[in-house]
């Protein structure tokens, strides 16, 4: 009994050391007013998502900001006097990335009239930091699901999968110069972690973070699914 419960509370600290590793992301925005094409001071911004509710309020500017979010799938709500609550279903956030949802519209109360439902749509590509994000949908749909390494180089022609081996090659970069992170922890392979449960890919080929370290390869970062993801990301489809 003894032996059982001290592998029961290894296993928490192992668990916990692990989530301690996992890069945080961060939604933004800003709440405007449709009809005025002005913004809304002061407007509650609120967010559902792993396990927990965060609430804000928009700034003199309509601005907000969520930080320090763990990656997976999140639904954003906002609201103000005399206007209908707008809802934005699966907003995905991504490690060490800021989800900026741009400008949100809230209309005047209506009575009769559903309220105002938004699905998140996702940017394939920054172009700015050359990071390349795979959607969940598109893992899910992928043919290379089982194999992590196959699923991203099918998405980008900067990723090659050296011929006869599995080594990844980055935009040229020597086999052996990338880089893998799994929920936040730096790994010597993608080998182990099964298909169905990734959450997120994402891979940079240029202007890699300082956190990642110095590379003159490339970083493929993996997150896995959490219960939450899986819960949210049902809710969003109904």
């Amino acid at each position: 009994m003894k032996t059982k419960m001290k592998l029961f509370l290894a296993g928490l600290l192992f668990s916990g050391a692990v989530n301690a590793q996992v890069t945080l992301g961060t939604i933004k925005g800003q709440i405007f007013d449709q009809e005025y094409n002005s913004s809304i001071p002061n407007a509650r911004v609120w967010i559902e998502g792993q396990g927990g509710t965060n609430i804000t309020k928009a700034d003199l500017d309509g601005k907000f900001k969520f930080e320090a979010l763990k990656p997976g799938i999140y639904n954003l709500y906002s609201c103000s006097l005399g206007k209908d609550t707008l809802t934005i279903l699966g907003v995905e956030v991504r490690p060490d990335h800021i989800t900026d949802l741009g400008n949100q519209n809230l209309v005047a109360s209506s009575k009769g009239l559903p309220p105002i439902v938004i699905k998140y749509e996702q940017k394939l590509i920054e172009k700015d930091v050359q990071m390349l994000v795979i959607k969940t949908e598109d893992i899910e749909h992928s043919p290379n699901i089982r194999n992590p390494k196959e699923l991203m180089a099918s998405m980008t022609s900067d990723i090659k999968i050296m011929e006869g081996t599995d080594e990844v090659i980055i935009r040229g970069s020597r086999p052996g110069d990338a880089i893998y992170y799994v929920d936040g922890v730096k790994s010597q392979d993608l080998n182990g972690v099964p298909g169905a449960g990734i959450g997120s890919m994402m891979s940079y080929s240029g202007g890699i973070p300082a956190k990642y370290g110095d590379t003159t390869g490339g970083v493929i970062v993996l997150e896995t699914k959490s219960y939450f993801d899986l819960y949210y990301a049902w809710k969003a489809r109904q």
